[in-house]
């Protein structure tokens, strides 16, 4: 039979207890929920060969404003760079490797820069080597400048054609353009 023993009128648990705060350090935490700290070490590399980079086809192209002479109009072309604008890539083709249908890819270019050029980045690159592939007019940043003139209707497309020193990149055979609808005067400035 186990008796408690007192001292000076105390149980030893409470006291126990009471010296074992007093000598835990001040950071220290005296409930039991918290969890554990876990410090995630990541693996070292292998040594072996580093990885592939993932193939890509480059797209680019230039979107200008017909007839409106802002920064950075070309005189042989009538025309200005429109910044913010944005071209479409489409491809169509037949079926695909696993059996599938009809497979069409449609993206969105990157909106142009200052002078504007346009680029797409395309990773499907057994999409992109189907039988018609096209880059299209998307959107004009302004209402100014929102007719399709090259092409005259948006739903047509500008043929690309490979470089000649890298073959996964592809330009547009020509600029895509905007040009003001009729009654509409081109923008001030952009």
């Amino acid at each position: 039979m186990v008796s408690m023993i007192k001292i000076h009128g105390a149980g030893v648990a409470p006291v126990a207890v009471l010296l074992l705060v007093a000598l835990l350090p001040s950071h220290a935490s005296t409930t039991m929920d918290e969890p554990a700290v876990y410090k995630h070490a990541a693996p070292a590399p292998s040594p072996t060969s580093p990885a592939k980079a993932q193939p890509v086809i480059i797209v680019q192209g230039v979107i200008f404003c017909k007839s409106c002479k802002l920064p950075g109009y070309n005189h042989d072309m009538d025309a200005s760079p429109l910044p913010n604008a944005t071209a479409k890539l489409v491809c169509y083709g037949g079926a695909d490797k696993s059996g599938g249908g009809y497979r069409v890819l449609n993206m969105t270019s990157t909106p142009t820069d200052k002078t504007g050029y346009f680029l797409f980045m395309v990773y499907d690159v057994t999409m992109f080597s189907r039988e018609s592939r096209m880059v299209h007019l998307r959107t004009s940043p302004t209402v100014s400048c929102d007719a399709p003139y090259l092409p005259a209707d948006a739903s047509l497309g500008i043929i690309l054609e490979q470089s000649e020193k890298k073959k996964n990149v592809y330009s547009a055979k020509s600029a895509l353009m905007y040009a003001p609808r009729k009654g509409r005067k081109c923008p001030r400035h952009y």
